[in-house]
């Protein structure tokens, strides 16, 4: 597996309020987070960050209670070894619980909180989770597939058949958000779960809505699925233009947040 990201401030943002992650946890599992804070330009900046790296340690702790080294890039775990999505989901927790205590001892941090959409793929099983409106796209077979559902104004609004998918892409409340990390004691996250060997070769894309509130699912597929002018030799390398490609576009496209992309070729 390769992978690579990558995030810009956008154009019209003083500051960038992602943070991501993306890290070989064994030798045949990677760790993929993205978080899009919120709360002001600090409170958003620590929000995302508390929760990528809460998140990360809390899940590498428990990974390493059933496949304990101190070389996990030798070790290969177990696709199927243990409830992953149980992991996930404390993960999460762990991370929901940092920032609402900063949020809540500090006066200046207070409402803070952030998105959070995470994937950790062994060998060809991919485990998620999602809170808020960051998303995970699978990309195989000329085909780009959102796996995960927003916790959004937008989307409850399209479940009920007030307004189409189309609609909701230029509603002008959809950055509004239901379910967030930080600004409640507790929030839950849903949980997906895939085989990837189903898809053959494909991409994983996981992103913040400044992606996807300035690209159409149309034109991230067109970058996607478009080999061309690539060394395959380097896949990291082709991974990092691609990744540069899909922020040039969101940038072209009003560069109105900041944007996040993170791939992973299985």
């Amino acid at each position: 597996m390769f992978f690579f990201g990558t995030t810009d401030i956008g154009l019209r943002r003083s500051s960038n309020q992602d943070s991501f992650i993306a890290a070989g946890l064994y030798r045949n599992a990677v760790l993929c987070v993205v978080c899009d804070g919120m709360g002001g330009a600090v409170g958003g900046n620590i929000a995302s960050r508390m929760a990528v790296d809460v998140f990360k340690e809390t899940l590498t702790t428990a990974l390493y209670k059933i496949a304990p080294t101190d070389t996990p890039e030798n070790i290969m775990l177990n696709p199927s070894g243990a409830d992953y999505g149980a992991m996930l989901r404390e993960a999460a927790a762990q991370a929901n619980a940092a920032v609402f205590s900063r949020a809540g001892a500090e006066a200046d941090l207070r409402g803070m909180g952030t998105t959070l959409v995470a994937a950790l793929v062994i060998s060809n099983k991919l485990y998620a989770i999602n809170i808020g409106d960051s998303r995970l796209y699978i990309a195989a077979d000329g085909k780009l597939t959102q796996l995960t559902r927003d916790h959004s104004y937008v989307q409850y609004l399209v479940d009920i058949g007030k307004i189409t998918p189309e609609e909701a892409l230029k509603n002008p409340v959809r950055n509004i958000i239901t379910r967030s990390v930080g600004n409640e004691q507790e929030v839950e996250g849903d949980i997906y779960a895939a085989d990837l060997s189903l898809y053959g070769q494909g991409y994983l894309l996981l992103c913040s809505d400044g992606l996807t509130n300035y690209m159409t699912p149309e034109r991230i597929a067109e970058v996607l699925f478009d080999e061309t002018g690539y060394d395959h030799k380097d896949p990291e390398e082709m991974l990092r233009k691609k990744t540069e490609r899909l922020v040039d576009g969101a940038n072209a496209g009003g560069g109105g947040d900041n944007i996040t992309a993170l791939l992973l070729r299985f």
